[in-house]
C-alpha cells in the first residue's frame, strides 16, 4: 500500500515539474494533473462564438501542436493574409488545442457577484480599471474566443458589398460574422456629385433642401451600378483644396490611414454586437475615376475643372431619405420625429456611447419616408476625435456627445432648442426607454459587452484591428460599466473626464455658467456659446423634454424598455431626476397647412 501511495506520490511530482508555472497555463495543468476541475467548469459547457467546433485562440506562449479542430466556413471572398480578421498569423495561431485556456481569460473579482446593481453617483474607485495585460486567472473564461478567423458578413466583389445580405447575417444572433471581405484590385467608377436639392415625397409642403457642403477636407461622392448605389468618402483628394486642405499624390495621408482602419474596426465591432443596422455599411475599396468640374471647395469656390481620382475611399450604404437638419428645416418635417421607432433611438444611443461617438449632430442622422433613422459619417468614432498622439492628456481617452444621450453637449444644447419647433428633445432616448433611463440588453449585445468585460485591452486591439490600445481600454471600460451599474451610472462614469475638464478649463466669459441648468443661465449670446463650446462634452443632466411624445414599440426586434408598461405620452416620472415634461399636443403637433 505505501509503495502505491509512493509511486503515486512521485508521478504527480514529475507532473507537477513539467507544467510551466506562468500564467493559465501552468495552473490548467495543475487541474488537469489532479483531476480537480477543468477551466470551463463555472460557466458549464465550453462554447464557442461560431460554433462548438471552431478553433480554439493560442495562449500567449504557447507551443501546442495538437490537431487543428475543423475551420469555420468564410462565405466571402476573404483568404488568408488579407488582413480581415483571417490573416496568417490568425489562421495560424487558431490550430492551438480545444483544451488550451484562451489569451483573454480575465480574473473575475470574487465579490463581483455581490455588486450593488442601483446606478450611483460615480466615485474614483467605483469603475473597474480596464486590463491591459496579456494573461490573467484561468477560473473566469469567456465563452467567445479570442483570435479565431470569423467569417466576413458579405464578401466584395470589385467596390461593391451586398450590404443588405451583410444586415440579415448580423440579425442572426448565432452569426458571429464580422466586417466585409477584402476588395482586391482597383475598381474604375463614375464619380457623381450629391450636392443637389432633397427631400422626403410625404413632406409635400416643405421645399427640397440642398445638401450641405460639410466643415471638413473630405470629399463625399456617389456610385451608380447595377448592383446598388454607395457613396465613397475621400479624406483628401490631390488636386482638390477642400477648405484650403492640401494633400499629394503617391504620399501616405497619416488622417486617411487611421480614419480608414477606424472605419474597418468599427463595422467589426458594430457586426459583433449585433448594432449594425443602426447605421449605414462601410467598407474600403481603391477607387479610379473622375470628379466633375464644379466641385466645391469652400461655401463661396468651386473646382473650374475636373479632377482625377486614384486613391483609396470609405464606402457607406445608401441611407435612404433626407438628414435630419434638412428635416427640421421644413415645415411638416419636424412632426415626423414623432413617429420614428422607439427601438432605433435607444439602439442610435447605446451604439453612439459604446463606440464614443464625440459628434452626433442632425446633419450625420438620416430619416427615411417611415421615420426610420440611419447614423452615418462613422469613421471618427471610438476615442478618434480626441485622441493626440504624444499627448501629455492620456486620460481622454473618449468624449461622448450625442443628441440621443442626455448629459452631453450635443443633446444639451437641442433640448430645449427652438431649433426643428422645440421637438429635438424627443430624441432624448430616456423619452422612449423610460424615465429610469435603464435599459434591457439584447442577448447578442449582452454577449458582446460581457466579451469585452472579460477580455484584456491588448486582445480587444488585436480582435478588431483598433488603431489604439486606448481605444480598447474604454472599449472595456465602458462595456464593463453597462453591464455593472446600468446605462444612466455607465454615462456619469464616461462623462467624469469632461466633467472635470468644464469646471477647471472652461474659459472666464464662461466661468459663470459652469455646472449650472439651462434655466438658471441668463439669455445671452455667451449662453449660446457655453451650449456649444467642444472643449468637454460634459453637460448638467437634465430632465428630459419630451412634448407629450408616446413612444412607437410596435413591431420592435427587440425591446429595450425595462419597464413595458411605459409608452410616454403626457406621463410624468422621478427616476433619477427626470421628469416628462406636460406639454399639450396643440403646442407639439403640426398645424393645418392651408392649400
Amino acid at each position: 500500500e505505501m509503495g502505491r501511495v509512493t509511486v503515486a506520490a512521485l508521478l504527480l511530482l514529475l507532473t507537477l515539474s513539467s507544467a510551466s508555472w506562468s500564467g493559465a497555463d501552468g495552473a490548467g495543468a495543475v487541474r488537469r494533473a489532479l483531476h480537480v476541475m477543468d477551466p470551463f467548469h463555472e460557466h458549464g459547457p465550453v462554447k464557442y462564438v461560431v460554433s462548438d467546433l471552431d478553433a480554439a485562440p493560442p495562449r500567449s506562449g504557447s507551443t501546442g501542436n495538437a490537431p487543428s479542430p475543423p475551420q469555420p466556413v468564410d462565405t466571402s471572398v476573404d483568404v488568408p493574409g488579407s488582413g480581415s480578421d483571417n490573416s496568417d498569423d490568425a489562421v495560424h495561431a487558431a490550430k492551438d488545442h480545444l483544451t488550451h485556456t484562451p489569451a483573454s481569460v480575465v480574473e473575475e473579482k470574487k465579490g463581483d457577484a455581490d455588486l450593488d446593481e442601483t446606478p450611483h453617483e460615480p466615485k474614483a474607485t467605483d469603475a473597474e480599471p480596464a486590463d491591459t495585460g496579456a494573461e490573467a486567472e484561468a477560473d473566469d473564461v469567456d465563452e467567445d474566443v479570442v483570435g479565431q478567423p470569423y467569417p466576413t458578413c458579405a464578401p466584395c466583389d470589385e467596390c461593391m458589398v451586398d450590404w443588405v445580405a451583410a444586415s440579415k447575417r448580423v440579425s442572426e444572433r448565432t452569426d458571429q460574422c464580422r466586417g466585409t471581405g477584402e476588395c482586391r484590385g482597383t475598381c474604375d467608377v463614375q464619380l457623381l456629385r450629391i450636392n443637389g436639392t432633397y427631400g422626403l415625397k410625404k413632406l409635400s409642403k416643405d421645399r427640397p433642401q440642398a445638401r450641405d457642403l460639410g466643415a471638413s477636407a473630405a470629399t463625399v461622392m456617389r456610385v451608380e451600378t447595377p448592383r446598388g448605389n454607395p457613396y465613397v468618402k475621400f479624406v483628401c483628394v490631390p488636386g482638390l483644396p477642400r477648405h484650403h486642405t492640401m494633400c499629394e499624390k503617391d504620399k501616405e495621408n497619416p488622417k486617411e490611414k487611421r480614419l480608414i482602419q477606424n472605419t474597418e474596426s468599427l463595422q467589426k465591432l458594430a457586426d459583433f454586437c449585433g448594432l449594425e443596422s443602426i447605421s449605414s455599411r462601410s467598407w474600403i475599396a481603391h477607387v479610379r475615376g473622375r470628379m466633375p468640374a464644379g466641385m466645391p471647395l469652400t461655401p463661396t469656390e468651386n473646382h473650374p475643372t475636373p479632377v482625377d481620382v486614384d486613391q483609396l475611399g470609405i464606402f457607406s450604404s445608401p441611407a435612404d431619405g433626407i438628414a435630419m437638419s434638412a428635416l427640421c428645416a421644413g415645415v411638416e418635417g419636424p412632426s415626423l420625429l414623432f413617429d420614428v421607432p422607439a427601438y432605433q433611438i435607444v439602439e442610435a444611443a447605446l451604439y453612439d456611447f459604446i463606440f464614443c461617438a464625440g459628434d452626433r449632430h442632425t446633419q450625420n442622422v438620416f430619416v427615411d419616408e417611415d421615420s426610420n433613422i440611419k447614423l452615418i459619417d462613422n469613421d471618427n468614432l471610438l476615442g478618434e476625435q480626441v485622441f493626440v498622439p504624444g499627448s501629455f492628456n492620456k486620460t481622454r481617452k473618449c468624449a461622448v456627445s450625442s443628441l440621443f444621450i442626455p448629459g452631453t453637449m450635443e443633446s444639451w444644447r437641442l433640448r430645449r432648442s427652438k431649433y426643428c419647433r422645440g421637438l429635438l428633445g424627443t430624441l432624448d432616448y430616456r423619452c422612449h426607454a423610460g424615465p429610469s433611463g435603464e435599459v434591457n440588453l439584447k442577448p447578442k449585445l449582452q454577449q458582446c459587452l460581457t466579451h469585452f468585460k472579460k477580455s484584456s485591452a491588448n486582445d480587444i486591439q488585436a480582435e478588431f484591428g483598433l488603431a489604439e490600445l486606448d481605444f480598447a481600454e474604454s472599449l472595456k471600460q465602458r462595456a464593463t460599466d453597462l453591464l455593472n451599474v446600468g446605462f444612466p451610472a455607465a454615462l456619469q462614469r464616461a462623462n467624469e473626464f469632461e466633467k472635470n475638464i468644464m469646471f477647471t478649463k472652461a474659459p472666464d466669459n464662461n466661468k459663470p455658467f459652469v455646472g449650472k441648468k439651462w434655466d438658471e443661465i441668463p439669455p445671452s449670446s455667451d449662453k449660446d456659446k457655453f451650449a456649444a463650446w467642444r472643449d468637454s462634452m460634459w453637460r448638467p443632466l437634465e430632465p428630459a423634454v419630451c412634448n407629450g411624445l408616446r413612444a412607437n414599440w410596435d413591431n420592435a426586434p427587440w425591446d429595450y424598455r425595462t419597464d413595458k408598461s411605459f409608452i410616454g405620452g403626457e406621463e410624468g416620472a422621478d427616476g433619477i431626476g427626470i421628469e416628462l415634461q406636460r406639454i399639450t399636443v396643440e403646442m407639439t403637433r403640426p398645424k393645418t397647412i392651408q392649400p
